[in-house]
């Protein structure tokens, strides 16, 4: 059966062409009798995010539309090492394979390529980890010399130019949205200059500002998400309820309590070809803010899927699909859990084949790692338990 391909070509500057990809790549696909269902080119440095042409291949993808992408080599394709890990596995979800005119192949159908893959995701891991401990000492050695970090007075050039008139409107009575709006703020900012207001005038005579009233909002819509690690069997899942208003970031609080993880690994959300987290430019983890993107900003409405990946290293995917929207129960608490099935599994097990391993060593008292593993987890470990109430209370204390 002939392969449909789709060509994928990126420059990085104005003063460079495309031409020279396409050309080969197109002799590639010839040589190998691939279909070209169609080339897609841009100019985009290899750091930035909103590729908009690489999103169109994504979507092909999804869609199932081609079987494979294929590029001259896999830096024109990813944005970073754990960016391509990203793609890969959705790639690996959807059935398609990327592949680069070098010769390199990531099947990730095939050992090999699972095998590839976990080994680049376990170094970017390692090599974040290294990172971040240079970055902590860093600023821990600055501190201790007496350097002032974070922002200093001057240096809110555009919130200390508008305070005057943020602090005058709040006055006469408008909300910190229509504040936010009229004077291309963030609502976060408008709160800052008024926070930062009552804090140097707290001794003084000045007459206090008054916060204009609530409006009466509208209600939220309810989604009920089920989120399902994948590729295990049998399967761990959980049901959950949360408002449409909360943001990735909280999602993020909600998946880590309700699934059993410790937060002790970067995590991401891929959602329409994009990718959402926390981002850290430093460790070459740049991803869109996901404290600034609330639900209702990116799910489309029921049957709606997206993925979220927690550690890098083991490569825990997790599916989350929308099973309902709901209006808002006043006799409930959101974010709450409904049901579940099983446990999370051990963290820094080894992904899902790791997982499998451990869960063969302790269920075998004749198996060479049986104590070993029993004593790295503790003694004990039931696979099949799961706590609805205490997860609850766990979600009770997000706020």
């Amino acid at each position: 059966m002939v392969q449909q391909i789709a060509i994928y070509c990126r420059v990085s500057t104005t003063d460079q062409s495309c031409e020279r990809q396409e050309r080969d790549l197109l002799e590639y696909a010839a040589k190998a009798s691939y279909q070209v269902v169609g080339i897609w080119k841009e100019t985009a440095a290899g750091t930035k995010q909103n590729r908009v042409e690489r999103q169109k291949v994504l979507a092909m993808a999804q869609a199932r539309k081609i079987d494979a992408i294929l590029v001259t080599e896999m830096t024109r394709w990813g944005r970073s090492t754990i960016d391509l890990i990203q793609t890969l596995q959705e790639l690996h979800a959807w059935g398609v394979s990327l592949i680069a005119q070098t010769g390199i192949q990531f099947d990730l159908n095939t050992s090999q390529g699972r095998l590839i893959a976990n080994l680049m995701a376990s170094l970017a891991e390692f090599e974040r980890d290294l990172v971040r401990e240079r970055v902590r000492s860093g600023i821990a050695a600055a501190r201790a010399w007496g350097q002032k970090l974070g922002r200093q007075t001057g240096h809110r050039i555009k919130a200390d130019r508008l305070a005057p008139q943020v602090l005058q409107m709040v006055e006469q009575g408008s909300s910190y949205r229509k504040i936010a709006q009229a004077l291309h703020l963030s609502k976060t900012t408008v709160n800052d200059i008024v926070k930062r207001y009552r804090q140097s005038h707290t001794d003084s005579q000045v007459k206090p500002l008054t916060m204009a009233p609530r409006t009466q909002s509208t209600p939220q819509t309810i989604y009920q998400l089920k989120i399902t690690l994948k590729d295990v069997r049998p399967p761990i899942w959980r049901r959950v309820q949360v408002a449409s208003e909360r943001t990735l970031g909280k999602l993020h609080q909600i998946i880590q309590e309700t699934m059993g993880w410790t937060n002790s690994h970067l995590h991401t959300f891929v959602i329409g070809g994009m990718e959402y987290g926390q981002p850290m430019p430093e460790y070459d983890f740049d991803v869109r803010n996901e404290q600034r993107v609330k639900l209702s900003q990116v799910i489309a409405g029921e049957k709606f899927k997206f993925l979220y990946t927690y550690d890098m290293g083991d490569s825990w995917e997790h599916e989350i699909l929308v099973e309902k929207l709901l209006p808002t129960d006043p006799q409930v608490r959101y974010p709450v859990c409904l049901t579940g099935k099983r446990a999370c599994p051990p963290e820094d097990c080894g992904g899902v084949w790791g997982y499998a391993s451990f869960l063969e060593a302790i269920r075998q008292p004749d198996h060479s790692e049986h104590e070993a593993m029993l004593e790295w987890v503790g003694g004990e470990f039931d696979s099949e338990f799961f706590d609805l109430d205490a997860v609850n209370r766990l979600l009770r204390q997000i706020r």
